[in-house]
């Protein structure tokens, strides 16, 4: 998923034309895909400005702190992949300059003194009006039209991922929807397969920890629309999809999966911390009181992303667990390795790849 280079300007902002931001315009909105736009977003930036330095962060807010992981690094036209601990983090002065850009909703200059450099910071926000990332632009010009040229793109940028989350949402839930949910699995078993793979070890991950997916599953679901109508069936719904993002984080990722069935795309140290993070959702759900129908429980399935064959095998995992579950008694958690381990359940034969790399 790189990104072709493309020849730097060396004119410098004062000999931008109209053509070349047009060009630029163009280029940031040709993909559909976040990631690569994001790193579309710092090769134009650092083309634009060949001298200065770009670094695209994840802002996540978590109980009042600032939480940041690096997306993109840019200098000279190209993304930049070896990069030091340094390069790759805020320091606790930069970290302090973005609260303050994100509480004031304003660009914040700071010097950095050792490169005798001005460091420019923009935060960036959602359609929610929800802070999501930061942008750091390491400067020797920091003129206000270099800065008004920036922040100009970068509203146009946020404005196109706004685009572009509204077509990958569900229209009832306004979760993420089942197109979506294929990539970003692809997403996990590419993260997988890189590890202790020289060529990509220094590649940015949002989070090192295994990937897991869970299938969420209402219990007789249909009795709700028997008995109620599916308009008290779709309140349970959209109810549904605003507790499972209340409970699971906001950089986990949670989809309408179809009918009554979601999918939750979270981290995890080891399988415990998984069981534990589902359990706490099926507790969750079961004791709380949805208007009209009362009570709700789910059955949840999960399994973790690792060396599956591909995407379907993946989800027929969880479907596995999941399926065990609504056969057992229901209103339970399930891991589909747990199952394989204890001999309850068979497993899916794999298909030999032939040592086929994702890259």
């Amino acid at each position: 998923m790189d990104l072709p280079k493309r020849t730097a300007s060396r004119k410098g902002a004062n000999a931008l034309s109209t053509i070349t931001i047009v060009d630029s315009l163009a280029e940031i909105t040709r993909y559909q895909d976040r990631e690569l736009v994001e790193r579309s977003l710092a090769i134009t930036l650092s083309e634009l400005f060949p001298a200065d330095t770009f670094r695209l962060f994840q802002i996540v807010m978590a109980e009042d702190r600032i939480k940041a992981a690096l997306i993109a690094y840019a200098r000279d036209g190209v993304i930049v992949s070896e990069l030091n601990e340094t390069q790759c983090r805020l320091s606790e002065s930069l970290l302090e300059r973005v609260a303050e850009a994100i509480e004031s909703r304003s660009v914040v200059e700071t010097p950095d003194h050792r490169a005798g450099l001005t460091h420019l910071v923009y935060p960036l926000y959602d359609k929610q009006d929800k802070v999501y990332g930061v942008l750091l632009q390491l400067t020797a010009e920091p003129g206000s039209r270099n800065q008004r040229l920036t922040y100009g793109l970068l509203r146009i940028y946020s404005n196109y991922l706004a685009l572009l989350d509204d077509s990958h949402r569900d229209r009832l839930t306004n979760l993420l929807n089942r197109e979506t949910l294929d990539l970003e699995i692809t997403k996990r078993l590419i993260a997988h397969a890189s590890i202790g793979n020289p060529m990509h070890a220094k590649r940015r991950t949002d989070n090192t920890s295994p990937a897991w997916l869970a299938l969420v599953d209402i219990d007789h679901f249909k009795r709700i629309n028997d008995g109620w109508g599916h308009l008290y069936g779709d309140e349970v719904l959209i109810l549904l999809a605003r507790l499972l993002e209340e409970i699971f984080r906001q950089e986990d990722l949670i989809f309408r999966y179809g009918g009554e069935e979601f999918v939750v795309l979270f981290h995890a140290p080891n399988a415990r911390t998984a069981y534990q993070a589902c359990e706490r959702a099926r507790a969750t759900i079961s004791s709380n009181a949805f208007p009209t129908v009362g009570t709700v429980t789910v059955s949840i399935g999960f399994t973790e992303i690792s060396d599956q064959d591909g995407v379907a095998m993946v989800i027929d995992e969880a479907d596995k667990a999941l399926y065990y579950g609504k056969e057992n008694g229901r209103d339970q958690v399930r891991l589909f390795a747990d199952l394989i381990a204890a001999g309850l359940i068979e497993a899916q034969a794999r298909v030999d790849s032939g040592g086929v790399d994702f890259f």
